[in-house]
């Protein structure tokens, strides 16, 4: 599906009746790895600051997907409850959109490429894309960021190394 992302942030909730603290989401993933989560929402800070036609792909796997970390510039992943059967995804001034995904604990790997820029990517429609993969797990996975984007000549350094598999 294509979605608006606005204000350099989206979030993927599993659940209407969310009563998460945005906010407080908010604030741990901007003073931590980008990414913060309760059980029903998960908020995650992207180097763009808007892309009003971005491309999200959803999958849904029986299992933990392989993991072709090498195809994505930022890697995310946590855990996420699913309950009403669907996924809705959100971003500050822009309508919620939702997805169908069966209710259930769900690990979640979150992946984007494409990125121009951090902050202002020079347009409203700068080409970054997005996928959502999700997948059975009673375990809770922490929230992490396996691998981080900087711009080209950036004194950040590089991309962070790939973590191992637990």
């Amino acid at each position: 599906m294509t979605v608006a992302l606005d204000y350099g942030q989206f979030t993927l909730s599993g659940t209407t009746d969310d009563d998460s603290d945005l906010r407080m989401l908010g604030r741990e993933a901007q003073a931590g790895q980008h990414i913060a989560s309760d059980d029903h929402t998960v908020l995650v800070c992207v180097p763009h600051q808007n892309n009003f036609e971005m491309p999200l792909r959803v999958e849904v796997w029986a299992e933990p997907p392989p993991r072709d970390f090498g195809q994505w510039e930022e890697i995310f992943e946590c855990a996420l409850e699913i309950d009403g059967a669907e996924l809705w995804y959100g971003s500050p001034t822009v309508e919620y959109r939702r997805c169908e995904v069966p209710d259930g604990r769900y690990g979640v790997r979150i992946c984007g490429r494409g990125f121009v820029n951090r902050g202002w990517p020079g347009s409203t429609r700068p080409g970054d894309v997005w996928r959502v993969q999700l997948w059975p797990s009673a375990r809770n996975l922490p929230d992490r960021r396996i691998r981080a984007w900087h711009p080209p000549g950036s004194a950040t350094g590089p991309v962070l190394p790939i973590t191992q598999a637990r």
